[in-house]
């Protein structure tokens, strides 16, 4: 699993470097304790970014069968789903780059984000992860973030990766394009291309005269784009392209 995506694992060492220095506030946790969790279908955890390990969890085990040692950040940076991975790993990249540059509050950051993991026994499970800001040092910069985790099977049979993510006081112009940012690259330009004709309501032969390209090659581009962006039809891509920023 460590494999999946070295990318996000060389991001979460940087944001950790950056942070290594921060001051340090201890917690006891208490609030934490005190917050209800369903067993089996929910559990709780605080990722403390300055000493790169978690700091609380509760429900891991009886949720998704990792013991408290095997669940550490490295992990919660590698275990989704393949077809997840791309999309998930610049949806976080955005949230915590920004809370690790920017002063924040601990009411007026969140990234709610719905996704397939890998269980302890490589089964899949499609959770709905809630996190926001726990600890922030005397500039208002992250230190800790808090993540729920709730079993969202019953309700959502599709594969697609869904997400929200609020910024408090950022203008959503600039987090437009902080999302932007991070999707630059998901795309090839000829796919891009494709994609651009597609909102324009395009067929696959016009598509194929107006780019000099075989039908083949452009149903090809379509079939490649669509499983990148987990859709299955033009309405689900473009409303997905619409929320990266790429349209």
């Amino acid at each position: 699993m460590e494999d999946l995506d070295p990318d996000i694992i060389e991001f979460s060492n940087t944001i950790s470097q950056k942070l290594k220095n921060k001051e340090h506030t201890k917690k006891d946790f208490s609030d934490l304790d005190a917050f209800p969790i369903i067993e089996g279908k929910q559990c709780l955890y605080v990722i403390d970014w300055h000493q790169k390990k978690i700091t609380y969890a509760r429900g891991i085990e009886q949720m998704l069968g990792y013991e408290k040692d095997e669940f550490t950040p490295r992990l919660i940076m590698t275990y989704f789903h393949p077809d997840d991975v791309k999309i998930v790993k610049r949806i976080i990249k955005v949230g915590v780059s920004h809370v690790t540059t920017t002063k924040v509050s601990k009411s007026d950051m969140f990234l709610t984000i719905a996704f397939r993991l890998i269980k302890k026994d490589n089964s899949y499970l499609k959770v709905l992860r809630h996190t926001q800001t726990y600890d922030v040092d005397a500039k208002g910069i992250l230190i800790s973030n808090v993540s729920l985790l709730t079993d969202i099977s019953f309700m959502s049979a599709n594969n697609k990766v869904e997400w929200d993510i609020n910024f408090g006081t950022i203008d959503p112009k600039k987090l437009r394009e902080r999302i932007f940012k991070e999707f630059l690259d998901f795309f090839t330009p000829r796919e891009l291309d494709v994609v651009k004709l597609i909102a324009k309501g395009k067929t696959t032969k016009q598509i194929s005269n107006q780019l000099y390209i075989s039908e083949h090659t452009v149903y090809s581009h379509r079939k490649n784009i669509l499983k990148k962006s987990n859709t299955h039809n033009a309405k689900e891509l473009l409303d997905f392209c619409n929320k990266i920023g790429v349209l």
